[in-house]
């Protein structure tokens, strides 16, 4: 029997949650005997990494974060010509913009299975109305075009079905996986600090996210300028690379802080880096799931995070975390200056959270899940044609 032909499509070929979880998956369905391949655009960290493991990787040159006309109709068509010459039995997209444009040239195509990843919607409260529309008449469209809908997080199927994306039978609830063994490390916390010049009686505040617009570090570092001023031994470090790089830099140093914010550029060393956090902060507009929240709670981190998404499947106020809202200087620099001045409540609010991270968020589990799934719906679509 031959091998079954899987496509991920990919708009960006940035190293993000999303990133992440598509080469972790595309790993694993290898070692399951898939034939698996990536449509991406051009180069970048994504595509490395894909090639080191000696993936295929399908370039999409016109694919674009944000919309454009022009673009997105070449990408549209580039993506047809991949889809019908190398035959695949499941396309699988993921994003927004891949999403879209991957499922309506899989159908158009004629692929036997397509599905969809959901990481995170682009209509949430801090875009435009006008877009917001956009968008949620673009998703109601493409779930049409997929035979299922994966979610990384309960409340975004909630939130999906509440705004008439899709049908209830559609969704299935898979947890973005992370790799577990990855993240059991013992390291030398005050050699780790020593490299970025941290002193070891500094506590260090670290957010591990893309500088994208929405991930909130300015608001990040409003409320670090609050916080300097009661705890001066704070250092705060932002773990990441991305195209707002100079505008955030800028801001730090008009704020003063350019002695207390540490730019990391991207690292592979997350696992380490992360050991030497104090508190892990996500302070995103919206998102997903929040990988790295996973990542720092099976470290033994406390965590404060934004109420948005599925963050609030993971993260418990209070228990295995503290929650804020989104764009709310104050109540991030409150909540961080009561778990920088409380280390017993850091310690018991860590611990709490690395038992909260079980084998539901494994990659092994996202990946034998997605198997099953896959299989599942293969096997029906032979039963259906007999």
């Amino acid at each position: 029997m031959s091998k079954i032909r899987v496509l991920h499509v990919h708009t960006l070929p940035v190293v993000s949650g999303s990133g992440i979880n598509v080469l972790l998956t595309m790993r694993g369905l290898r070692s399951k005997g898939y034939d698996v391949e990536l449509a991406c655009r051009g180069e970048g960290e994504l595509i490395q990494e894909a090639e080191k493991e000696g993936f295929k990787i399908r370039v999409v040159p016109n694919f674009a974060q944000e919309i454009n006309i022009y673009k997105d109709i070449m990408a549209f068509f580039e993506l047809i010509y991949i889809v019908k010459k190398y035959h695949y039995d499941i396309v699988h997209t993921h994003n927004s913009k891949a999403g879209f444009i991957g499922r309506l040239a899989a159908k158009i195509a004629g692929v036997p299975l397509v599905i969809h990843t959901i990481h995170g919607f682009a209509f949430h409260d801090f875009e435009k109305p006008w877009r917001r529309k956009l968008f949620i008449f673009l998703e109601r469209l493409a779930a049409k075009w997929a035979d299922k809908l994966i979610v990384i997080s309960q409340p975004l199927k909630e939130w999906g079905l509440s705004v008439g994306i899709g049908r209830e039978e559609q969704y299935t609830l898979i947890y973005s996986g992370i790799e577990m063994d990855k993240f059991k490390v013992n390291i030398d916390v005050n050699k780790k600090k020593k490299e970025f010049g941290i002193k070891p009686t500094d506590l260090v505040v670290g957010m591990v996210a893309k500088l994208w617009k929405g991930k909130g570090h300015e608001c990040v570092l409003k409320a670090a300028k609050k916080i300097i001023k009661k705890i001066p031994n704070t250092k705060f470090m932002f773990v990441g690379e991305g195209y707002l790089y100079e505008k955030i830099r800028d801001l730090r140093d008009k704020l003063g802080l350019n002695s207390y914010v540490i730019f990391t550029g991207f690292r592979k060393d997350i696992p380490e880096i992360t050991s030497i956090f104090d508190v892990a902060v996500l302070a995103s507009y919206f998102e997903g799931l929040g990988r790295v929240i996973l990542e720092a709670m099976i470290l033994g981190k406390p965590v404060v995070a934004t109420e948005v998404g599925g963050i609030v499947d993971v993260v418990e106020d209070g228990v295995t975390g503290i929650l804020i809202p989104p764009n709310n200087s104050d109540a991030l620099s409150d909540a961080l200056i009561r778990l920088l001045y409380d280390e017993g409540l850091r310690k018991r609010i860590g611990e709490n959270a690395k038992k909260r991270i079980d084998e539901r968020f494994s990659a092994q589990t996202m990946i034998d899940r997605i198997h099953h799934l896959y299989r599942s719906l293969l096997m029906k679509q032979t039963k259906d044609k007999r």
